[in-house]
């Protein structure tokens, strides 16, 4: 499948000022990338994904001639490259348009803004308060993978390229991006709403250790949230209900004793 998709994720109270900015440096940073990179030609970055409560952009490049995708591809690794680059804390080739749109979009990073992440198809990449100016980065926080699962209801799937869904966990409702291994799309039916467990490859925020991105979902179970009226099974279990003695009774009687 084509590799046509960059995406954008801001984390923490985000206002609209914020998020404004924070597309207009991935467009400059995005249009300085294809001058450096593909210079000559013709790409439309259309919106693919645009979520509000997560503050996700993600864009995807569109070509009249097939024989033009590989710009878009090229366009979208070094998108990559420049994330890698601001995580192991080394300066990149690429123009001073893009080093000053990276260092906007990166710069937003604040009290209300905890993170910022690149994210393509492949990898992620996640910059916390610590990584906030890249140009003189003295510390590195790189957040490792392991296979696991994470619990979220689906609420959102683009199937343009590779097939991405996100999750919303259930701790604090943050968007986790998750991706299918290919060959496994099918998995994904009936899932959209529901509350699942996908199986893959996890990375984590190495503070907080909440989950980022699940790649190479091979495994989605839906979790079955009762049905109406349920609650008239619980009848019972609550002592005293029945007949029960009461622990207010128990411990008056033991002091009684």
């Amino acid at each position: 499948m084509a590799k046509d998709t960059l995406t954008l994720v801001l984390n923490g109270k985000v206002s609209l000022s914020d998020f404004s900015e924070a597309v207009t440096g991935l467009l400059n940073l995005v249009g300085g990338l294809q001058d450096d990179v593909a210079p000559g030609k013709h790409i439309d970055w259309l919106i693919d994904d645009l979520e509000a409560g997560s503050a996700t952009a993600a864009i995807r490049g569109i070509v009249e001639d097939e024989s033009d995708l590989t710009a878009v591809e090229q366009v979208v690794a070094a998108y990559e490259d420049v994330g890698r680059s601001i995580q192991m804390g080394r300066q990149f080739s690429y123009s001073t348009r893009v080093k000053a749109a990276a260092n906007r979009i990166i710069g937003l990073v604040d009290g209300d803004i905890t993170s910022v992440r690149f994210e393509t198809a492949d990898v992620d990449f996640e910059f916390s308060k610590r990584l906030s100016d890249f140009s003189g980065v003295t510390s590195v926080i790189v957040s490792d993978m392991a296979y696991g699962s994470v619990r979220g209801r689906v609420q959102s799937m683009t199937s343009r390229g590779r097939l991405r869904f996100t999750l919303y966990d259930l701790i604090d409702d943050r968007a986790i991006s998750c991706y299918l291994a290919p060959g496994n799309e099918d998995i994904m039916r009936e899932a959209w709403g529901k509350l699942v467990t996908a199986e893959g490859l996890v990375r984590r925020d190495p503070d907080t250790g909440r989950a980022t991105s699940v790649r190479q979902v091979k495994d989605i179970q839906i979790i079955s949230e009762g049905k109406h009226g349920d609650y008239r099974e619980a009848i019972g279990a609550a002592p005293g209900f029945l007949g029960d003695e009461l622990p207010e009774e128990v411990i008056r009687r033991a002091r009684d004793a």
